[in-house]
């Protein structure tokens, strides 16, 4: 397993040098492989005392130099995103995330409300944060519901932080994808949300994102 700590290219060096830097982060073991994308590999680990992580490990032929920066947004996020423990410019050690995607769940659970009102809130508290995460019209792979039922939203390579982000805008979309609702029925949501993302007071974003949670009970019906 440790071949993918310096995935794609197999380096001892690598490998070696790679090892020893996690062991100073607290890192004992690896366990497997959770995921690959284009600029990290996401590494399933335990730390020395036992506790099970994910270590965002940057890949040795990605395009980004460093993953600090995606740290940092990371832990602004927290709790919607996994708490981080320790970061360098090549890892990200952080919570493992156990629980099913949000998807999943909406669909067994018919879209009731509580669920379709929680993911909405966690797009919510990212906006506040002014974090712009730019995945969640895709948000299958990014939205997870833990095992204590709350909603976890993660991967943050892609986000910025921005005067007026509307992740909620990202997230009613596809909730209204994923369930079929007709455009048409949406019209008002579709309304709030553009007022939404114009508004420059706080209050009135509240407001509004109240006025929204109200609405989005269309979805669960």
């Amino acid at each position: 397993m440790s071949y993918y700590l310096c995935y794609p290219h197999y380096s001892e060096d690598c490998i070696r040098r790679r090892l020893e830097r996690l062991r100073t982060l607290g890192v004992a073991e690896v366990v497997g492989v959770l995921g690959k994308g284009h600029a990290a590999v996401v590494i399933e680990a335990r730390l020395s005392n036992g506790t099970p992580v994910a270590v965002k490990v940057l890949r040795a032929d990605s395009k980004r130099s460093e993953l600090t920066y995606e740290c940092r947004i990371t832990k602004l996020a927290y709790p919607i995103s996994p708490k981080v423990y320790s970061c360098t410019e090549e890892f990200i050690v952080m919570e493992l995330v156990r629980g099913h995607p949000a998807a999943e769940v909406l669909v067994s659970e018919s879209f009731r409300y509580p669920y379709v009102a929680k993911v909405l809130a966690a797009g919510r508290g990212l906006d506040i944060r002014g974090i712009d995460h730019r995945e969640l019209s895709r948000a299958h792979k990014h939205v997870v519901i833990d095992r204590g039922g709350a909603v976890k939203i993660l991967d943050y390579e892609s986000a910025a932080l921005i005067e007026r982000p509307c992740n909620i805008c990202r997230l009613l979309s596809w909730l209204a994808r994923l369930r079929g609702v007709e455009v048409e029925v949406l019209q008002e949501l579709f309304t709030l949300l553009r007022d939404y993302r114009k508004s420059y007071s706080e209050d009135r974003r509240s407001e509004l994102f109240k006025e929204i949670l109200k609405g989005s009970q269309v979805i669960s019906r």
